[in-house]
């Protein structure tokens, strides 16, 4: 049986081979999400579609009609029954739960008077608006595509070429425990149903590889790099990582970015103490929503993160900040979020995965899509 038909059975309501594949070597987008701001509004694709195949709900259980929507200039048109946000509604009078407010750059765009807050939620919220279309394309992305960084994991690639045990530790903030994919309770527990980027993750490995990978998540929602540091020995240690993937940034939009260094370099020193063979992803978050003005230190700490890649030839960093920033050249963030401030929906979430996927395995994750 082939890696293929591995990851095919493990599919509930999505494609996960499908879902894994690479948006940088793609001639077909699958599901890609689009939220309409106003009745008119025009949404852009990632990349431009030569033929749609398929028109749905986010849940995947509802075709949407083509009388209802049209493809102009290279952008989604809504012209029908298909859900949207007024903009009043979008960037609300009313401060909510978190009171993330809107940018002045987009307040002027919109002519408003007085401070406007973006509107959020959890679960369905936003997701029960968003459509998504398969579509075939012939363009061919011109954006970051990840480097992969296998020979800095040594280690960790060769006990999943020999099938070994593995044992695999995400750690990070709200993101890092795939906050938001369909098929979690900050998603809402609704189709397609989709796993947390960590366990889609473990699939592949385990799918493509036969190895057996065991999985431990610590990471814990709103936790900034300080509160991570501070837990790390109780929460991190005790699952003897092979690899850590370390995810924190997000919620670090005021710490001082030498400060940011130091937990990091701090974590690290703590578990090649525990195992010295053990091995480090770092993963540099996706920005927060660019209508806010929560945007601050987040892009920043790539850079700090790339450093300490060069100071540790166990280190590896997967880069989502600058695969962030040129999908946001192609996309408006409202498209692909699902809570319209920081967790990535079911789309970005995949892209997060291959990413990661990308970064530890290099040119055999592609390859195992030319096979």
């Amino acid at each position: 049986m082939t890696g293929s038909d591995l990851l095919r059975r493990k599919m509930k309501g999505y494609d996960l081979y499908r879902y894994l594949k690479p948006i940088w070597n793609t001639d077909i987008i699958e599901n890609e999400t689009f939220m309409f701001l106003g009745e008119d509004d025009a949404a852009p694709f990632l990349l431009l579609p030569d033929e749609i195949v398929s028109v749905k709900n986010y849940f995947l259980n509802k075709d949407i009609g083509s009388e209802n929507y049209g493809v102009e200039n290279g952008k989604l048109v809504r012209k029908g029954n298909i859900p949207y946000y007024s903009i009043d509604e979008y960037y609300t009078s009313e401060r909510g739960k978190y009171g993330i407010c809107v940018n002045e750059r987009t307040a002027n765009r919109y002519g408003f008077a007085e401070q406007r807050y973006l509107l959020y939620g959890e679960g369905d919220t936003f997701t029960k608006n968003q459509i998504a279309v398969t579509y075939k394309t012939r363009e061919k992305w011109k954006g970051f595509v990840p480097v992969g960084k296998q020979d800095r994991l040594p280690s960790f690639t060769d006990k999943l070429l020999r099938k070994e045990k593995i044992n695999l530790t995400f750690y990070g903030d709200s993101i890092m425990t795939g906050c938001n994919a369909s098929g979690t309770p900050m998603g809402g527990n609704t189709p397609p149903y989709m796993d947390a980027f960590p366990i889609l993750i473990k699939q592949f490995l385990e799918g493509v590889f036969g190895a057996e990978i065991v999985l431990f998540n610590v990471s814990q929602g709103g936790w900034d790099t300080y509160q991570g540091r501070a837990a790390f020995e109780e929460r991190v240690l005790p699952t003897s990582p092979d690899l850590l993937i370390l995810g924190f940034g997000m919620n670090d939009s005021t710490t001082p970015l030498d400060e940011y260094g130091r937990m990091h370099r701090e974590m690290i020193a703590k578990l090649k103490a525990q195992n010295a063979d053990a091995e480090v992803v770092a993963v540099a978050t996706t920005l927060p929503n660019t209508d806010s003005t929560w945007v601050q230190n987040q892009a920043m700490t790539l850079g700090v993160l790339e450093q300490i890649e060069k100071e540790n030839d166990c280190v590896a960093v997967a880069d989502m900040t600058t695969m962030h920033e040129s999908i946001l050249c192609r996309k408006r963030y409202r498209d692909m979020t699902a809570n319209n401030i920081n967790h990535p929906n079911d789309f970005l979430g995949r892209i997060y995965a291959q990413v990661i996927l990308k970064t530890i395995l290099g040119d055999r994750f592609e390859s195992f899509y030319e096979s």
